[in-house]
């Protein structure tokens, strides 16, 4: 038998897409993978190695058979997903550039490109590919679902909201329409009731997927009953319940008891949950420990008055980093509500500029080589900044927020591409920051979350690195402390703006009134007014909070100070 070709992307990363858990999208991807070629007798080594994970030897047979075959599909769809695991994104996305310029005749390539960009954030190119599909097919579940996922990934959530309305009236027993209509009116507020019960839908047609029930987990206005944590602990006693669908049910699990206050209960759940999400991780705690050490060494006080007259001199971008769970959004929402500022949300572009033009230049051994960037490649790199983030902003505002909390990471970097940028450092108290961080399902979330102890160290590498900046860059570096911010809330609110130069305005104390979109797991808390309530929350589970805080250390006691770290 000939072999087929895999799509080029799992299932599961496929527009949200899963066959198994409804079978109108198990049918259409059915067919849309039949619709490929098949491979020629002379790819058919190629196919076995990449199928058993020989990577390196698919990649080196395929290249020789595209040698004689320049334009044949299956050899540029296999070369596309070997450079895409192995990481090399560009690579992959010129190979399938041409297979579908060559080849328009066959849509899973087309749908495979739609993909390919969509994940690595180009969500205009995928929307030009997800139309072309969609002017050949325009009643595909598949093609509109992914048209939905962009349309809400490029901020145009009315559109996004209306195809999903149409998809859930057409499909009204598919769990992932519901979860789409869900998410989209979590995003664009106040459609609490709706949005909740659009998730309960997913729940009641999956209850197996764990998604669906972390989901309804993370409205922080939807308190679980009894029933629900038995229909819960029923589907992990189900033995075909994947290890992705079991870690989101211990997570929704951990909620659900903790809404009852039996907080052993809670506790065991979301340490479950991590377990599971943690198998099969590279982390180590000291790779982090050392690149905190290597960018110490590298940004000094020397190296920024070498550089200080170069980079792209632009005011514009505000940057709020620090750990998920600091209060980032929140200030986010409070900043945005000013006549002069926009709210651009996490936005991976710094990220970007360090892989496509600081590693390039400086060695992948990030950040060591800074001193041998040029001014003019500062001033590029901080202009290719802004005009990634320009494309992605909606408003002639003079400043925009850029949240993404990674960010933190590169705070050198940008003081040197971006000299006339604010920095400001969202921290909340240890204890409460790491463990809300340990009861999150957090879709993009990094190793680091899933353990006590690798939080802890990670927080107290974070407070190291911040304050080596804050003695190079004195005055730099604006820090926000949670708890202060929500206890006088007035009076900080004043010291933010003071620190960005700009006026008090009231807006700015009813941010809870911005109805901006914005979708992220703090979307309720922040069209709420302050609260005070949830403070101390992590006091219930501090039993079992030992680990932490012996990897926390010093970090912990000093807290909102911070230890006297050498040099």
């Amino acid at each position: 038998m000939q072999p087929m070709l895999p799509t080029l992307l799992p299932p599961e990363l496929c527009a949200g897409v899963v066959a198994e858990a409804d079978p109108h999208l198990g049918e259409a991807r059915k067919a849309l993978l039949a619709s490929q070629p098949f491979a020629g007798p002379a790819m058919w080594s190629a196919v076995r190695a990449f199928e058993s994970g020989q990577l390196e030897e698919a990649g080196r047979t395929a290249l020789g058979y595209l040698e004689s075959n320049p334009r044949d599909p299956t050899a540029l769809n296999l070369l596309a997903d070997v450079a895409r695991r192995a990481g090399r994104i560009q690579e992959a996305e010129l190979y399938l550039a041409q297979c579908v310029d060559w080849h328009p005749e066959y849509d899973i390539y087309r749908y495979n490109y739609a993909l390919l960009l969509m994940n690595n954030g180009k969500s205009n190119g995928a929307m030009t590919e997800a139309e072309i599909l969609l002017q050949k097919a325009p009643r595909n579940i598949l093609y509109r679902n992914l048209k939905g996922i962009l349309l809400e990934r490029s901020g145009k959530y009315g559109d996004a909201l209306e195809c999903y309305r149409e998809l859930t009236e057409e499909y009204p027993d598919c769990a992932e329409f519901w979860l789409g209509f869900a998410s989209v009116l979590r995003t664009l507020g106040g459609h609490r009731d709706e949005c909740a019960a659009a998730f309960r839908k997913a729940v009641n047609l999956c209850p197996w997927m764990g998604k669906n029930w972390w989901n309804l987990a993370s409205l922080k206005t939807v308190r679980f009953t009894e029933e629900d944590v038995q229909l819960m602990e029923s589907q992990l006693a189900r033995p075909a319940v994947s290890s992705k669908d079991r870690a989101d049910l211990h997570y929704a699990l951990g909620k659900a008891f903790d809404d009852l206050k039996n907080y052993e209960k809670s506790f065991r759940h979301y340490a479950r949950g991590n377990a599971i999400r943690r198998v099969g991780l590279d982390y180590d705690a000291d790779e982090t420990t050392a690149m905190v050490s290597r960018a110490r060494a590298v940004f000094t006080a020397d190296l920024f008055h070498r550089k200080a007259a170069a980079g792209c001199p632009s005011a514009e971008p505000i940057f709020v980093l620090g750990l998920q769970r600091a209060g980032s959004t929140l200030i986010e929402q409070i900043l945005g509500s000013h006549t002069a500022i926009e709210g651009a949300g996490e936005l991976p572009f710094v990220l970007r500029v360090v892989g496509d033009d600081v590693i390039p230049k400086t060695g992948p051994d990030y950040p060591n080589g800074m001193d041998t960037l040029e001014a003019s490649d500062l001033r590029s790199m901080g202009e290719k900044y802004l005009a990634l983030a320009n494309g992605k902003r909606s408003t002639a505002r003079p400043f925009f927020v850029d949240k993404c909390p990674f960010n933190l990471w590169h705070v050198g970097l940008i003081h040197l591409m971006l000299p006339g940028a604010r920095i400001i450092d969202a921290r909340r108290h240890p204890l409460a920051c790491c463990y809300a961080n340990f009861t999150m399902s957090f879709a993009h979330a990094p190793p680091v979350s899933y353990r006590l102890p690798d939080i802890g160290r990670f927080y107290a590498d974070y407070v190291r690195l911040m304050a080596h900046f804050d003695r190079v860059l004195p005055g730099k570096i604006y820090r926000v402390v949670y708890e202060r911010l929500v206890t006088d809330f007035e009076v900080e609110v004043r010291r933010l703006l003071e620190f960005l130069g700009l006026p008090f305005e009231d807006g700015c104390l009813e941010y809870y009134k911005n109805e901006r979109s914005f979708n992220s797991y703090s979307n309720e808390q922040v069209r709420s007014p302050i609260f005070t309530g949830a403070l101390e929350h992590w006091r219930n589970y501090e039993p079992w909070l030992d680990p932490l805080k012996a990897a926390l250390g010093p970090v912990l006691d000093a807290y909102p100070g911070v230890p006297d770290f050498a040099s």
